[in-house]
């Protein structure tokens, strides 16, 4: 997306630049209003807590790295908020992994239960995974016959963005929506003129664009998050291709090439001939080693 003052702007849907940006210090007043548009609280949410606001310094190298804004509100609820960009499988396990993971760290040895605030988890997704039309759904521990709630402890909120075209309200949640949808300067200027919150979204935007190292970290995060998705894609193809001898070795002889450049792994004239002379099941093992080990078989 590119400004009226042709300035490139960062891709708020990228998990490091949404976390850069509603992370931020300088930017609780947003974090607030987006936190606000998806809960509806009854309440106003007055100030947040963020307890994790930095970027793992080894994030380039972590392609699998999570980029979560842990939020601890002034009622003791803590919120986890994450702008998820692909699919991976087992996606829903970790979402709900990571719910217990950051309620059960509420309590140290020898605390009460009691003490256990709401824990919530707001999934922010750009690609569709519930077999749902609302854009935004909320899910709760409830009785299945009668609806009724067994606690308030578990919330989790998913906001699937390639459905917005169903949300009919001019509501603030889609507003946001749009926001972080926006693909160009227009669209962007469109919703923020209808938003105080949004308008200075666009502005805390523009100004972390306008900074080299969130460009440099961003550029490396787009990168490795395509480099996932094409391995995922070749794993994909390598269990599809089971069962099936025709052409398998082909798939799996490319898929072991594309690794290794993805790796930075060197196939010189030795290894190719090595690899020209592996059959399915050595290409297999070859495969599952260099996903595993980041490295060619013997090196150092």
């Amino acid at each position: 997306m590119t400004d009226v003052w042709g300035m490139k702007l960062l891709d708020p849907k990228l998990d490091v630049v949404f976390k850069l940006l509603f992370a931020h210090v300088n930017n609780r007043d947003i974090l607030v209003a987006l936190l606000t548009a998806v809960l509806r609280p009854v309440a106003p949410i007055d100030t947040v807590d963020v307890l994790n606001p930095e970027v793992p310094k080894d994030l380039p190298a972590d392609r699998g790295a999570v980029l979560d804004i842990h939020v601890r509100l002034a009622d003791g609820r803590h919120i986890d908020v994450e702008m998820q960009s692909a699919l991976p499988p087992g996606l829903r396990q970790r979402f709900l992994y990571y719910w217990a993971r950051l309620h059960a760290s509420q309590l140290t040895i020898g605390d009460h239960y009691e003490k256990l605030c709401p824990t919530v988890s707001v999934v922010i997704l750009e690609e569709a995974l519930l077999p749902l039309e609302r854009a935004h759904s909320t899910f709760r521990v409830l009785e299945v016959e009668t609806g009724y709630e067994l606690t308030d402890e578990l919330e989790m909120h998913f906001i699937e963005l390639s459905k917005i075209s169903m949300e009919q309200d001019d509501n603030a949640l889609a507003r946001w929506m749009r926001f972080l949808l926006a693909r160009n300067e227009k669209e962007l200027e469109e919703v923020a003129m209808s938003d105080s919150n949004i308008r200075r979204a666009t502005e805390a935007l523009r100004a972390l664009s306008q900074d080299p190292e969130a460009q440099e970290l961003a550029r490396q995060r787009e990168m490795a998050q395509i480099n996932l998705k094409i391995i995922h894609q070749f794993a994909r193809e390598e269990g599809e291709a089971k069962g099936r001898d025709e052409g398998r070795a082909e798939s799996l002889r490319l898929a072991v090439e594309t690794a290794c450049e993805l790796l930075g792994v060197e196939i010189d004239a030795d290894r190719r001939e090595s690899l020209d002379g592996l059959d399915v099941a050595g290409l297999t093992a070859l495969l599952h080693g260099l996903r595993r080990e980041r490295r060619w078989p013997g090196e150092r």
